[in-house]
């Protein structure tokens, strides 16, 4: 039913009290948020650090559990969740395990082939012994249902390369990195790129002022045609300040080199590292910040700092469309070190959430590792004590806001005048009661929403 002439005079004190509220719509932004559910392995134990890494993908998660005990002593595991489909959980052991490989201390989940629209799970054991103690491996699973389909060895692996310490996969390519090879000196790090659907070594990544000690391969990401390689101990603006790396992935070339050019001695930019859709997100922990960048022009989009000054800020991060989460694990949440995670939007910078434990205690290290993936964020806690001392746990947030209507993660005038422009179009987005009828119900649902906030 389109709105009438009868109804325009309440429709006019309606809008002005939404335009009234579009001004104090700050109160919807930076609020704390707690989980929705929390994963929990069923055979968790402790000491297990369910949680030391995690993935996710349309819905579908990959969580490491690196110090598990199934193959021996902190030999690992993962597990295959899933947020929306009723699926059994899914555990992947290395079928060739040992005791301190430390399978699961990274782990990926993408497109594994374009064509079938299947996905995979890499999985980095960087202490497996293939090539020498602690040489390192990685393992590509299928993802629906986790049958192991190549172990993943660099040509040339050596003695304590710990190729596997990080990993990537998008778009039938996988990255893994070897942030102590030393090609370019004792522990200057490399990285490689496999091919997905044959397991073979395409190509090896060196940067082109590689150095001793930068751990070049120290984390990896990719997205499209973009590989992103983190050293955060390479000698840039200052000792140990870092630097991150871009590369073409179907050339194997670099392209570009992305530093914060503050000059700061140990800032470890790179630390932490993500890329979607040609932005990339950079986590620099030992100044607490972090760094949105253009990819194609590498000019620096925002640095973010968050609300709550904490120390770890940077720990971890994860970028998927116009939301960024950054993992602080000494961050004060319900208890002192408990660990925050912090949202933000990274095209204007707004921290848009706080994210929390609800159960948090002292040092869980919740922001151990973190994911966002369309309307969901991810982050584990790998000291948490659910199954026994640091058995590990990970805790999910539905990120879905109704009245963010023209999806920037912020909630003011614009959403306000999407809705009014789409209830007298009478779209369906502005059916907010979802009865098939456009009338003063939906309005005061919007203004509902609007005032709960996001996310």
């Amino acid at each position: 039913m389109p709105l009438i002439a009868d109804h325009s005079a309440r429709f006019m004190t309606i809008l002005r009290f939404a335009v009234m509220l579009s001004f104090i719509s700050s109160a919807a932004i930076g609020q704390v948020v707690d989980e929705d559910f929390k994963l929990i392995p069923s055979d968790g134990a402790s000491g297990d650090a369910f949680g030391q890494s995690l993935a996710i993908h349309n819905g579908v998660v990959s969580i490491g559990a690196s110090s598990d005990d199934d193959n021996g002593t902190d030999s690992g595991s993962a597990h295959i969740m899933h947020l929306i489909l009723d699926v059994a959980p899914i555990k992947l052991v290395a079928f060739d395990g040992a005791t301190n490989d430390l399978f699961g201390f990274s782990t990926a989940i993408g497109v594994r082939n374009s064509t079938q629209g299947t996905l995979g799970v890499v999985v980095g054991s960087p202490n497996d012994s293939d090539n020498g103690t602690n040489s390192g491996s990685a393992y590509l699973f299928d993802s629906s249902s986790g049958n192991h389909l190549f172990k993943l060895l660099p040509n040339d692996g050596g003695f304590a390369h710990h190729f596997g310490q990080s990993v990537a996969i998008d778009n039938e390519i996988i990255v893994v990195g070897a942030p102590d090879d030393d090609d370019n000196g004792l522990r200057s790090g490399s990285a490689y790129i496999f091919d997905a659907n044959t397991g073979q070594q395409l190509a090896k990544l060196l940067p082109n002022n590689g150095a001793p000690n930068d751990a070049f391969g120290f984390k990896v990401a990719i997205s499209g045609d973009i590989i992103a390689v983190s050293a955060p101990r390479h000698h840039n603006n200052g000792i140990e300040s870092g630097s991150v790396y871009l590369f073409s992935a179907s050339k194997a070339s670099q392209f570009a080199e992305i530093s914060s050019n503050e000059g700061v001695p140990f800032e470890q930019f790179g630390y932490s590292l993500s890329i979607d859709n040609g932005t990339v997100a950079v986590g620099a922990l030992a100044t607490a910040s972090a760094y949105i960048y253009n990819a194609s022009t590498q000019a620096l989009i925002h640095k973010l700092v968050p609300s709550i000054p904490g120390e770890s800020f940077g720990w971890d991060i994860d970028i998927q469309g116009n939301r960024v989460v950054v993992g602080a694990i000494q961050g004060d949440g319900l208890a002192i070190n408990t660990g925050l995670v912090y949202l933000f939007n990274p095209f204007t910078g707004v921290e848009i959430a706080t994210l929390r434990s609800s159960d948090g205690t002292f040092f869980n290290q919740f922001g151990s590792s973190v994911g966002v993936y369309d309307d969901f964020a991810v982050v584990g806690a790998r000291s948490s004590n659910d199954n026994g001392t640091s058995s590990g746990s990970a805790y999910v947030y539905d990120l879905y806001c109704p009245a963010d209507i023209n999806g920037d993660g912020v909630l003011n005038f614009f959403d306000i005048s999407s809705f009014l422009t789409a209830f007298n179009n009478q779209n369906p987005v502005a059916d907010f009661n979802n009865d098939g009828l456009f009338n003063f119900f939906d309005i005061s649902a919007f203004l509902t929403a609007f005032s709960a906030g996001c996310p």
